[in-house]
């Protein structure tokens, strides 16, 4: 049975699933399945404290995913946040260079969902922070989520960080990336809290960095894509970002009281300058415009040759499973694109075939000012969840199944039937928006759903 094709099936992509009305059957969501990997996160930063030569803060900043959490069905009336909750409780071990505890904190809060389906979400996070006042040093950082699911229990030993006063340099703290915006009348940064990295597909960001600045400095400032290593996934290469920016003697990060479970925010605050040499500064990032990858940020005294070189990535959080396979990804464009196009996408390399496969999306963006292209995101995002949702013994991959393909094709039907009768087993997808078509399919004898009719 041959799917009718659309002037545009791509266009497709664009419209979001319908909402089911109550008692019709939807596709669920199978993609939960999948273990994208860490769902728990953790940053830190030293501040020097500014009144003080001798003290510093340390910011741990962490967010963790629904799934880990074990949550319980809201049971007073008087409550509401939401309607399930779960107690998040997290481990913080501080450690000097000798191995020796130097402070130990179990810090505790409340999570709240609306829904059952959100309580299992991978996508969704809860952040916490906490400051550690510390003397001069060298320290190491291990968190630990104390959740009831054994199977989630989760330990993060962060980077060494550094208090050293006495011995200063020109770079006092590792870059704090977030986003910029505007809450309740405030500058704020919120924090990405993706163990200093970068999110893919984000608004534009902000580096923040303090550096021992005894007066106003003005820098030039470079952020440049490095090379591909073998293991990486190859997107294009992007231009070098350059630009001036100035440091600041007088304004200087906290964690913001608007801060709460469901974000992390940095504000700046205008201070007395201090005495020591200490300042701010404040790189803007560009980051709807670049790629996943690795980069250096380079920050260069004006008419000096004094750098400073920081490296961070760009990852896809949330990248689909079958994008990251190109073997894969290539073959499950067959829905779309003809056998000679396929054997066009891999006919080359495997760094070959990554690159002519971004190229051939990057020809179907219609928002070609940002790097991050929505229709191949949700094109994969279908192919994750048909994988799982059709797949049966004698189909292990729904992907590649009759419903499969008109699922990644057209996305969720407005309404799904089953018609069970003596003779056969039918299922009929019935699709309002768009292409308004009718598909049904017939379970065979040897359990494959065969679509049999198209109206």
């Amino acid at each position: 049975m041959k799917i009718p094709y659309l002037a545009s099936v791509i266009l497709a992509l664009s419209f979001p699933a319908i909402v089911m009305g109550q008692g019709q059957q939807t596709i669920k969501n199978r993609a939960m399945l999948i273990d994208y990997g860490d769902r728990f996160y953790a940053d830190s930063y030293v501040v020097p404290t500014v009144g003080s030569k001798d003290s510093a803060v340390i910011a741990v900043f962490f967010r963790m995913a629904n799934d880990f959490l074990s949550f319980t069905k809201v049971t007073k009336a008087s409550e509401v946040r939401g309607n399930y909750s779960a107690d998040m409780a997290v481990s913080i071990e501080l450690r000097d260079t000798l191995g020796v505890i130097r402070q130990r904190v179990q810090w505790r809060d409340v999570a709240y969902t609306n829904t059952f389906e959100e309580t299992n979400s991978k996508t969704d996070f809860h952040f916490g922070w906490q400051r550690l006042v510390v003397g001069p040093g060298t320290y190491v950082l291990t968190l630990e989520i104390q959740s009831q699911k054994e199977s989630n229990q989760k330990k993060i030993k962060l980077p060494p960080v550094s208090f050293t006063p006495k011995r200063p340099t020109r770079q006092l703290t590792p870059p704090v990336f977030g986003e910029p915006l505007m809450k309740d009348g405030k500058e704020l940064i919120r924090l990405f809290v993706f163990s200093n990295n970068l999110p893919f597909g984000s608004n534009d960001a902000r580096a923040l960095v303090l550096v021992a600045d005894t007066v106003e400095t003005a820098y030039d400032y470079r952020i440049r894509q490095l090379p591909w290593d073998q293991r990486d996934i190859r997107w294009w290469r992007v231009n070098d970002v350059d630009g001036q920016v100035l440091s600041v003697r007088n304004r200087f990060p906290r964690v913001s009281p608007l801060s709460s479970s469901d974000a992390a925010y940095l504000e700046m605050l205008e201070q007395p300058v201090p005495e020591r040499p200490i300042a701010s500064v404040t790189v803007p990032i560009p980051l709807a415009s670049m790629v996943p990858g690795r980069y250096t940020l380079q920050l260069t005294r004006v008419n000096s040759r004094d750098t400073i070189e920081m490296r961070f990535q760009i990852l896809w959080e949330m990248m689909p499973f079958s994008l990251r396979t190109v073997d894969y990804a290539i073959e499950s464009m067959r829905y779309i694109c003809t056998d000679d196009q396929i054997d066009s996408l891999s006919s080359g390399s495997d760094s070959e075939n990554r690159e002519a496969l971004m190229n051939w999306w990057r020809r179907q963006d219609q928002t070609a000012t940002t790097t991050y292209n929505e229709r191949m995101a949700e094109y994969f995002r279908r192919v994750d969840n048909a994988f799982f949702a059709f797949g049966t013994l004698s189909e292990p991959d729904g992907a590649r199944s009759d419903r499969g393909k008109v699922f990644i094709l057209y996305g969720q039907p407005t309404e799904i039937k089953k018609n069970l009768t003596s003779d056969a087993s039918r299922e009929i997808w019935r699709y309002a928006n768009g292409i308004k078509q009718t598909f049904t399919f017939e379970v065979k004898e040897n359990g494959r759903y065969k679509l049999i009719d198209v109206k």
